[in-house]
C-alpha cells in the first residue's frame, strides 16, 4: 500500500525546519532584500551555524561517520521548508548538505574518516563545487560526442608528488567566497574525452593559488552567494583527489542524484509561498465590493496554482524515492521533477504578480522577489531544455 503521508519523523524535521526558516532566515533575508539583496558574509555564516545547530549540514551523512544518515525524501521535506522561505539559502544549504555523498561514494576509507568527520563536527563549513566553466557550456556534460576537445579546460598535471591545477570556474559557483571546501574538476588528459579524463579533487578555500572572484549579481536567489573560482599554479597532493583519476564526472552522475532532488524540493516551496501569497491577498483585497477571490477569472488562478503545487511535490517526492530505492527510472524521474518544479514555481509567481497588480511589482521581499528567484532556477542545475532533452534520451 502506498500511503502519501509523512512520518512521525519526517514530520518534526518539518517543523523545526519550518521554526528556523520562518524565524532566522525569513528577517535576515528580508532585510538583505531591501538593500539589494545581499547577506553579508558574517550573517551568511551565522545563518550556517543556526542550521548546524538543528543538524542540517550532518542529516545526510552515514551514521559510521558520524552524521544522521537520513535520505534523500528526508532532504525533500527540508529543502521545501527552507525554500518556502528564501530559494538561494535553500539551494546554499542544499549544496553543503548533499556534496557529501559524492564523498562517501568516491572516498576512500582515510578520505571519508577525515572529511565527514570535519563536517559532523565543524559549526559552519561551507562546501561548493566547481565545474562549470566561462567558455564552456555546462550542457557538454550531456555530449555524447567521443572528442577530446569537449569538456571543461582546467586541467590538473601530476608532477610526480602533487597535482599542478590551472583555469577557472564560471562566476556561478555557489557558496564560492565564503566556502571553507571546494570540489573542484579539471581534466588530467586531453587525449581522452572529458568523461574518461576528468578528476576531482577536495581542496581547502585557503590554499596557495586558490582564489575567488567578486560576488556575482544574479536576478534572483541573491542571498547565496556566487563568483568565479581562479586556480593559478594550486599544488595538491595526491591524497586530495577524490576517486579515480579520470572518474569524476562519472562519479558526479553516480552520486549528485540527491542534489538535485534538494533543489528541486526548494522550488516546490517557492511555488507554496506564492500560492499562500496569492490567496491571502485574494481574501484580504476587495474589488467591485468583495473580495477578489470570488471573481471567477482570480478563482480559477487560484485553482491552477494549488493543482500545479501538488504536481510538482508529487514529481519531488516521487524521485526522492526512486533515488532512496536505487530504482533506474530515477535517471529521468529527477531531472523531471527539477525542471517542472522551477515550472510551477515561476507559474505560481507570475500568478500571484498578476493577482497583487502594482503592488506585486513593487521592490521588496513580496511577489517580485518570489517571481526574481523562481526564474533564476533555470540557470541551476542545467537548464530546462537540457533536463527535458536527458529525459528524452533514458526514455
Amino acid at each position: 500500500m502506498v500511503e502519501l503521508t509523512l512520518t512521525a519523523l519526517q514530520q518534526d524535521l518539518q517543523q523545526v525546519t519550518r521554526s528556523f526558516a520562518t524565524g532566522e532566515i525569513g528577517p535576515a533575508v528580508a532585510a538583505a532584500d531591501r538593500s539589494g539583496g545581499h547577506l553579508e558574509p558574517e550573517e551568511y555564516l551565522r545563518l550556517f551555524r543556526s542550521a548546524a545547530a538543528i543538524g542540517l549540514p550532518a542529516m545526510l551523512i552515514p551514521e559510521r561517520y558520524g552524521g544522521t544518515g537520513l535520505t534523500t525524501f528526508d532532504n525533500a521535506v527540508v529543502q521545501e521548508e527552507l525554500g518556502a522561505v528564501d530559494v538561494g539559502l535553500a539551494g546554499s544549504l542544499n549544496l553543503t548538505m548533499t556534496l557529501p555523498a559524492m564523498i562517501v561514494a568516491g572516498g576512500s576509507h582515510q578520505q571519508c574518516e577525515a572529511w565527514l568527520s570535519e563536517l559532523v563536527s565543524s559549526d559552519e563549513l561551507v562546501l561548493a563545487g566547481a565545474l562549470n566553466e566561462p567558455s564552456v557550456a555546462g550542457s557538454e556534460l550531456f555530449c555524447p560526442i567521443p572528442d577530446p576537445d569537449l569538456g571543461i579546460r582546467t586541467t590538473a598535471t601530476y608532477d610526480g608528488s602533487e597535482w599542478l591545477i590551472d583555469g577557472a570556474k564560471a562566476g556561478w559557483v555557489t557558496n564560492a567566497g565564503v566556502a571553507q571546501r571546494y570540489l573542484v574538476f579539471a581534466r588530467t588528459s586531453f587525449a581522452e574525452p572529458a568523461i574518461a579524463s576528468t578528476t576531482a579533487f577536495y581542496l581547502e578555500a585557503d590554499r596557495l593559488g586558490l582564489t575567488t572572484g567578486p560576488r556575482s549579481a544574479l536576478l534572483g536567489m541573491r542571498s547565496g552567494f556566487h563568483a568565479e573560482v581562479l586556480l593559478d599554479g594550486v599544488r595538491v597532493p595526491d591524497d586530495r583527489r577524490l576517486g579515480d583519476e579520470g572518474g569524476g564526472l562519472r562519479l558526479m552522475g553516480e552520486s549528485s542524484a540527491g542534489m538535485a532532488v534538494g533543489l528541486a524540493a526548494g522550488f516546490v516551496g517557492l511555488a507554496r509561498t506564492a500560492l499562500a501569497d496569492l490567496l491571502d491577498h485574494a481574501d484580504t483585497r476587495r474589488s467591485w465590493g468583495r473580495p477578489l477571490r470570488s471573481h471567477q477569472a482570480v478563482a480559477l488562478q487560484i485553482a491552477d496554482a494549488a493543482v500545479d503545487l501538488q504536481t510538482a511535490r508529487l514529481l519531488v517526492w516521487d524521485a526522492a524515492l526512486a533515488v532512496d530505492h536505487g530504482d533506474p527510472a530515477a535517471s529521468w524521474k529527477v531531472p523531471a521533477a527539477k525542471t517542472h518544479a522551477v515550472d510551477v514555481a515561476i507559474a505560481n509567481a507570475e500568478r500571484s504578480v498578476r493577482i497583487h497588480g502594482a503592488t506585486g511589482v513593487s521592490s521588496g521581499a513580496g511577489p517580485e522577489k518570489l517571481l526574481r528567484d523562481a526564474w533564476t532556477g533555470y540557470a541551476c542545475d542545467f537548464t530546462k531544455e537540457m533536463l527535458r532533452l536527458s529525459i528524452a534520451e533514458v526514455l
